[in-house]
């Protein structure tokens, strides 16, 4: 049985093999690493580490466009994350090429057509109205608990820009497994971007098929998902906003423990300032509660605080430091997240107060 590292090689080799063999292939290869010391305190314990993907998920990308004529082009992109720390692959879902795998047609007058998996409509609205583009601790994907944010057996359509305004949608089909409903798992979203001048909105709507119960029950209803926001650049200052609810259906038990509610809101408000010709200054406070009320508790409430500093060296090398909180009360759990979803830091109690101090750097290539 091959080891991760082994089936790495074996692609990397194949794709490169690729690269190699002509021009026409329009082949590219690029990506990021992120490494950092982080001091992590999760409420009740601390520790020392190194993380990797901070500010910008470590990552390899490979990406090929052919062109047919009159417009029309082929494309694909294979996006590979990485644990930068030990060289390992991602875990969980985004393994191996499960941050993006899709292939498609664009076109320069009705837009682009992909197959695979990728990221939802919301994914571009968080992306957009954040303080580090959903990037260091603290960020609005932390703030929001996004629940989906990369979909597989998708159809994924993005529109060119009207008038500096772009339209995603995306359907996919639920994996195929026994038993269960035929429509469980399935998924369709709908995207809207306007971005001009020093002004962008952004706004997206999501629902997947999930099932309400474990066992023998069937039973499926809609989970959605919906955000809105934007951001404005005054020069000095980049001002950030932006308001996300969720409303699950799935048991509790299979849900993040963090917020065990059926409904959750989360808002977050943020600011960019340029420091000098190469620094970056951000803030951003946001927070999130839910409607669970467990007996003798208040509802779930956590508060996130977030700041970090940029310096770029280069065009391709920054340093940062980075440091974030979750102020819980005693009904909520709220996690801490960084570019790496899956570095998440989970309080173990309600009531604690996890938090991060990261120092690092970022390459890309």
């Amino acid at each position: 049985m091959q080891t991760p590292k082994a089936r790495f090689s074996l692609i990397s080799a194949a794709l490169l093999t690729m690269a190699h063999q002509g021009a026409q292939a329009q082949l590219t290869i690029s990506g990021a690493m992120d490494l950092s010391v982080e001091a992590i305190n999760d409420g009740t314990a601390k520790r020392m580490q190194m993380g990797s993907g901070t500010v910008t998920s470590s990552r390899i990308v490979f990406a090929g466009r052919e062109d047919l004529g009159d417009g029309l082009g082929a494309f694909f992109r294979l996006d590979m994350g990485v644990r930068a720390d030990s060289g390992e692959m991602l875990p969980g879902q985004n393994s191996t090429f499960g941050r993006t795998s899709i292939v498609g047609l664009d076109d320069r007058r009705w837009g682009q057509l992909a197959l695979g998996r990728t990221g939802t409509p919301l994914t571009p609205m968080l992306n957009q109205t954040d303080f580090g583009r959903i990037g260091y601790w603290g960020n609005n994907s932390s703030i929001s608990q996004n629940l989906v944010a990369r979909r597989s057996n998708g159809m994924f359509y993005a529109s060119p820009s009207l008038g500096g305004l772009t339209v995603r949608a995306v359907y996919a089909f639920g994996e195929a497994t026994t038993p269960a409903p035929k429509d469980a798992g399935n998924f369709g979203g709908l995207g809207l971007y306007y971005a001009k001048g020093p002004l962008s909105l952004a706004g997206g709507y999501q629902v997947s098929r999930e099932r309400t119960a474990t066992g023998t029950d069937q039973n499926v209803a809609n989970q959605t998902e919906q955000g809105y926001g934007g951001k404005y650049d005054f020069g000095w200052v980049a001002v950030n906003a932006g308001w996300y609810k969720i409303h699950q259906v799935t048991p509790q038990a299979l849900r993040d423990p963090a917020i065990p509610s059926n409904n959750t809101s989360s808002y977050w408000l943020g600011a960019v300032f340029p420091v000098g010709k190469s620094g970056t200054l951000g803030l951003q406070a946001g927070q999130t509660w839910g409607d669970f009320k467990a007996a003798g508790l208040p509802e779930p409430k956590g508060t996130t605080w977030a700041a970090y500093y940029a310096y770029s060296r280069s065009k391709r090398t920054s340093l940062y430091a980075n440091y974030a909180r979750v102020d819980n009360n005693a009904g909520s759990r709220l996690s801490l997240i960084s570019a790496a979803y899956y570095a998440r830091i989970i309080p173990r109690v309600n009531g604690a107060d996890p938090s991060a101090l990261a120092v690092g750097m970022v390459h890309s290539f």
